[in-house]
């Protein structure tokens, strides 16, 4: 608009005012006033008219015409100027608008980063997000929902406004089930819905009051669905996508905190759970190093050097006393530790069978059958475990057998991944070895076995492993002996 208004300037110049100079500047020239010119042979006088650029109307239409352009060129100006400040203050509202929601996710954030520290259960953390931040967005209704302990339905655990007290919430129980309601939607899809008309939308199902606008996002943490954030208002059209996006980083950093409050209650019930194990795991160790250190078998073993000396025996006396030297200080050497290689216990339990060999004059036989792998692999066993079935097969079942040999059988290998021991002897049975307990009016009652069986059981932590004790029968179903079977996990 500027360069037409040059434009025109230049024209009106060109075309008015330059050739009234010009005329003006030729008339003072030639002295038109004092000068008479001949025509015809006869002196006349020279009138000059004044050209039509000269004349008023002219000049009158050509002001008008620069007064218009005048006028247009200022107003298309401040028009302009109207349109740029309009645009800047858009821009400003947008940038305004922007701060504004990058100023609410900060609070949201900071919220959950510093006002959540101190919740420690699922239940606080639930009502704090209702009543102290749902309730600063302006909203009047506001209610989330969790799985209950079947994971059927959803249950309100939380809420604001009518329902903002867990009396309110118990007074008037309202679940929800998959594909019900707006809430049963969200479940079913996993998607948030925004719905600025509830009388339009069949999905609805009112609570205590009817609402006329609705909002629902999912509570989802990797894919999982742990609860559902609802929202009502009674006007129409009250959410936008601003509401939708703020509940749904409340969601998300909801989810977040439930997810961390239950990792943290299973570590917690976790080390509750060691602890315990290691209570009576430690309980088990003294038992089962007292049962190792069995003062019977001591005393027994001893006497049997004793006699060996007397009747002048002291090779057999010698032997008998390096190889008891041995096992006691391989027995304290593994009591220190709650494991130990298991070829390193089986040369225990090899000692251990040699000493009663001895003691009693060989009068049963044994063999140990160890798999290549237990002796050549990194297996690890709780040191002497299966000492107390080998010599309760020894006591009761083989000693107490009249007729025949006595054998007794250790196999040790590698089952599905477990360490699996079998200790089976032919000797009376479990029933008649009982009898002769009974019989013989035992003033102690040895407690190996069940404290084996406990240890058994705590480091398998139930997991797999299993104790299993069996009376083996003949043919003619008598009993024949016994089978004790033993599956130990390997932890290693």
């Amino acid at each position: 608009m500027g360069n037409v208004f040059i434009i025109l300037l230049i024209f009106f110049y060109t075309a008015f005012f330059e050739p009234l100079r010009a005329r003006l500047l030729f008339f003072s020239n030639a002295r038109i006033d004092n000068c008479s010119i001949s025509m015809y042979g006869r002196p006349s006088e020279l009138i000059a008219f004044p050209s039509f650029i000269e004349t008023w109307w002219f000049v009158s239409v050509m002001a008008f015409f620069i007064f218009i352009i005048l006028y247009l060129s200022i107003r298309w100006r401040i028009e302009n100027i109207k349109i740029i400040a309009k645009e800047r203050l858009k821009t400003q509202a947008l940038i305004g608008e922007q701060y504004k929601r990058k100023l609410e996710m900060e609070l949201i954030i900071n919220y959950f980063s510093s006002s959540l520290i101190g919740k420690n259960t699922i239940d606080d953390v639930l009502w704090d997000v209702a009543n102290n931040l749902i309730g600063r967005l302006g909203f009047v209704d506001c209610m989330i929902y969790l799985w209950d302990d079947d994971k059927t339905k959803m249950i309100q655990k939380a809420g604001f406004g009518p329902k903002g007290s867990l009396e309110e919430i118990h007074n008037q129980p309202f679940d929800v089930v998959i594909g019900q309601g707006v809430v049963g939607y969200v479940m079913e899809t996993k998607k948030p819905v925004l719905i600025p008309d509830t009388s339009k939308d069949n999905r609805y199902r009112p609570d205590e009051l009817v609402r006329l606008s609705e909002i629902t996002v999912p509570i989802v943490y990797d894919n999982e669905l742990i609860g559902v954030l609802d929202s009502k208002h009674h006007e129409k059209s009250f959410f936008t996508q601003r509401h939708l996006q703020i509940l749904s980083t409340i969601a998300t950093l909801t989810a977040n905190k439930i997810k961390s409050i239950e990792a943290e209650q299973l570590l917690l019930q976790t080390h509750i759970e060691m602890y315990s194990i290691n209570e009576q795991l430690s309980k088990a160790k003294l038992e089962a190093l007292r049962s190792q250190m069995n003062p019977h078998f001591i005393f027994n073993c001893l006497s049997s050097i004793d006699n060996l000396i007397q009747i002048d025996e002291k090779e057999k006396a010698t032997l008998y006393l390096s190889r008891f030297a041995k096992l006691i200080r391989s027995i304290l050497e593994n009591s220190a530790s709650n494991v130990v290689p298991c070829w390193k216990d089986i040369d225990t339990l090899r000692l251990y069978l040699q000493l009663e060999e001895l003691r009693w004059e060989k009068k049963f036989t044994y063999q140990l059958i160890i798999a290549d792998e237990i002796i050549n692999g990194d297996y690890k066993v709780p040191p002497l475990l299966i000492q107390p079935f080998v010599e309760n097969a020894i006591h009761h079942g083989l000693l107490n057998k009249i007729e025949g040999d006595r054998k007794l059988m250790v196999n040790v290998d590698v089952l599905n991944d477990h360490i699996h021991y079998i200790i089976q002897d032919n000797g009376v049975g479990i029933a008649k070895a009982n009898t002769f307990k009974q019989l013989n009016k035992l003033s102690y009652q040895s407690m190996g076995l069940q404290i084996t069986t406990e240890r058994i059981n705590l480091y398998n932590q139930n997991k797999g492993g299993s104790v299993t004790i069996t009376d083996l029968m003949n043919k003619n179903n008598e009993p024949c002996g016994t089978r004790v079977e033993v599956d130990l996990i390997n932890q290693f």
